[in-house]
């Protein structure tokens, strides 16, 4: 009993070898096909890994059946597929970030049932990393992975006032788009905007980029205040109204702060 026993064991200990080099071979190849600059051949792919033909055949068909290499009709050589671009796509330098700020951001949208906002700053503009919508039909477009600018937006704003003031001479050197009738283009009218961002620590947005939108927005940092993100709720004018968007100032600090603290 014990002899087969530790027979069976030899034999699961050789299985599991055997699972990890083909995996470790599949891999391989994924690789080769990705640095390869043109389709590449199952002959070319066998003297590049140094494995038998068949091998090579049987590995890249498993790749091929899950969508991470595909074949060139032409050429008949193999190149990277949708699923292997999808998954570089997906992953992101703000994957951290994300996860610890998606509890509070899924509170704030059940409590305000409007779209909530994770957006990181930029040189000259601002760019959204997550959104979470809530159930109602109507609501704001989806902005993720979208630049948005600094002087239409309430978490632009928020970026603009936190800018040294030499910085932001720079920035406003330019004619400010008139993107909507309601975007503030003048530079004067702007710059006392932004005064009034960092008496309240929020900022908003009242169909300054959308007619139809509106927007408020508040700043995270990490424990050295640096600025890391914004967080922001936005929706529809007719339902997110500036009254009420002044009303979640409080709740928006507070959420900003939750995120903040689990950046430790």
């Amino acid at each position: 009993m014990k002899k087969n026993s530790e027979q069976q064991n030899k034999e699961n200990n050789k299985q599991e070898s055997s699972s990890v080099q083909a995996v470790g071979r599949a891999l391989f190849l994924l690789q080769t096909v990705a640095e390869s600059e043109k389709s590449i051949s199952i002959a070319e792919l066998a003297e590049k890994s140094g494995m038998n033909r068949t091998t090579v055949w049987r590995l890249i068909g498993t790749l091929e059946n899950f969508g991470y290499v595909e074949r060139d009709a032409l050429t008949k050589g193999y190149q990277l597929g949708y699923a292997a671009n999808r998954l570089a796509a997906q992953a992101n330098n703000y994957g951290s970030l994300i996860r610890r700020a998606r509890g509070t951001m899924e509170k704030l949208r059940d409590e305000t049932q409007e779209t909530v906002l994770l957006s990181v700053p930029k040189p000259k503009g601002t760019l959204t990393v997550d959104q979470i919508d809530p159930e109602h039909s109507i609501r704001v477009v989806d902005y993720v992975n979208v630049y948005l600018p600094l002087h239409c937006t309430s978490n632009g704003k928020l970026l603009l006032s936190l800018l040294p003031p030499e910085e932001l001479e720079f920035l406003l050197e330019k004619p400010l788009e008139q993107i909507t009738k309601f975007t503030i283009s003048n530079r004067i009218a702007l710059l006392k905007e932004i005064d009034l961002v960092r008496k309240r620590g929020v900022a908003l947005s009242a169909g300054e980029l959308d007619e139809n939108e509106n927007g408020i927005s508040a700043p995270i940092f990490d424990q050295q205040m640096n600025l890391i993100a914004f967080i922001s709720v936005c929706g529809p004018s007719f339902r997110l109204t500036k009254e009420r968007m002044e009303a979640l100032a409080d709740r928006l600090i507070e959420a900003a702060q939750e995120i903040a603290n689990s950046l430790d």
